[in-house]
């Protein structure tokens, strides 16, 4: 039986907003977004996780893993701890879990601290078993139930080529950047954060990116200046490492852990998330595999201009094949009749086991999408636009 689509349903949002103008509260101008690089704490700590798992279903495409990493400095020189449930299918043993971590740090992290040592660090492996309750819930098919209940949010916008928001584009894309230059740079590590406004006369940029303690600081002011004019068209006002010097970082500045950056994961603070992380999960979870349909189904609505604007919400239960709720929200820009965008979104089977064969996702490197999020990817499944014709889709 197909889910029942709701358009334009968020009434309590419009109402609210247009109480707001009633009694003459104005809506800020501003938009700021942030993102962090692949040397930030918790980012390592995700590219751990997708290691796991991208091992895991390498070794068998019905593995199932749910993987958490913690990352902290110690007096003894740095502790990783790998934990969480994995199907025995999946074939993870600790010399496997060991090589993942130092591979993944090797990528991430150019110095070491005393606190935090590449060469004298304890790596703990500390996966168990997954749940036969949870096992039993999400059989291999096209009816498997969700592994658990949850809310998944897709969104796409049409003023960007990405079509993500643009005040976040422009910060991934200055990371991005400026990634390229520290890996480059000797005298830059790999921790930064990238963090945008927008909307007033000048768009604010700052920008704190870890160094080497002997940096000519007027030249790397001048590098990145170079890298924010590249992706900033407008005036830009640029704050470069607010603090005065960025030398500790990574793992031994602060502590890392898997999912601790979901806004920067998906679409930055100005469009809602979900409930769950995406990193170190096997898609037979719907935190992943749902979040990437509902931006599939979200970004074919916008690229084939049924919309400008799209949010797609889903929810779940476990054990249930059917979506609870497939929500459709275009903010009013919907260019076509509801029964259109109805029979637009039906082509769409938002069914976990639909999801996971139509998108592919259990033959997926899932260690790229974690260096620089998980949207915006063109070379993505979830990312292609689709021609829809009659009652099934073809590649453009």
């Amino acid at each position: 039986m197909p889910t029942k689509v709701l358009f334009d349903v968020v009434l309590q949002q419009k109402m609210a907003f247009l109480l707001m103008q009633y009694i003459g509260i104005s809506m800020s101008k501003y938009v700021t977004a942030e993102t962090v690089s692949p040397g930030h704490p918790d980012k390592i700590a995700d590219l751990i996780s997708d290691y796991v798992l991208t091992k895991a279903l390498e070794n068998n495409r019905s593995s199932r893993v749910a993987v958490e990493t913690f990352l902290t400095g110690t007096k003894n020189g740095g502790l990783v701890l790998v934990g969480g449930e994995i199907s025995e299918i999946a074939n993870i043993s600790t010399d496997d879990v060991q090589n993942i971590v130092e591979e993944a740090l090797n990528k991430t992290i150019k110095t070491s601290f005393e606190d935090f040592n590449l060469e004298n660090l304890s790596i703990y492996n500390e996966l168990t078993p997954q749940s036969e309750e949870i096992r039993a819930a999400v059989e291999d098919d096209e009816d498997q139930g969700a592994v658990d209940q949850g809310i998944m949010v897709g969104f796409a916008t049409n003023k960007t080529t990405s079509f993500m928001p643009p005040t976040f584009d422009q910060s991934r894309n200055i990371q991005k950047s400026l990634w390229d230059l520290q890996n480059v740079d000797e005298m830059l590590d790999l921790d930064s954060k990238v963090q945008v406004t927008s909307g007033g006369e000048k768009t604010k940029v700052v920008v704190s990116t870890q160094h080497k303690k002997d940096i000519d600081i007027d030249q790397l002011h001048g590098a990145v200046t170079e890298i924010v004019s590249k992706h900033v068209d407008q005036n830009f006002q640029l704050d470069l490492n607010p603090s005065g010097s960025f030398i500790k970082g990574g793992p031994a500045g602060d502590t890392g852990l898997t999912g601790r950056k979901i806004v920067v994961d998906a679409y930055g603070p100005s469009i809602p998330v979900g409930g769950g992380a995406f990193s170190g999960k096997d898609p037979s979870k719907v935190d992943r595999s749902a979040a990437y349909a509902a931006r599939h189904l979200a970004k074919n609505i916008v690229a084939h201009e049924l919309s400008s604007e799209c949010l797609v919400r889903v929810s779940y239960a476990i054990g249930k094949a059917e979506p609870y709720e497939l929500t459709i929200e275009t903010y009013d820009t919907l260019h076509v009749e509801a029964k259109i965008l109805n029979d637009f979104v039906s082509k769409f089977d938002m069914k976990p086991g639909s999801i996971i064969e139509r998108l592919d996702l259990t033959n997926v490197n899932y260690r790229t999408d974690t260096l620089f999020y998980h949207f915006g990817h063109t070379e993505r499944n979830w990312e292609k636009i689709e021609n829809i014709q009659n009652s099934t889709y073809y590649v453009i």
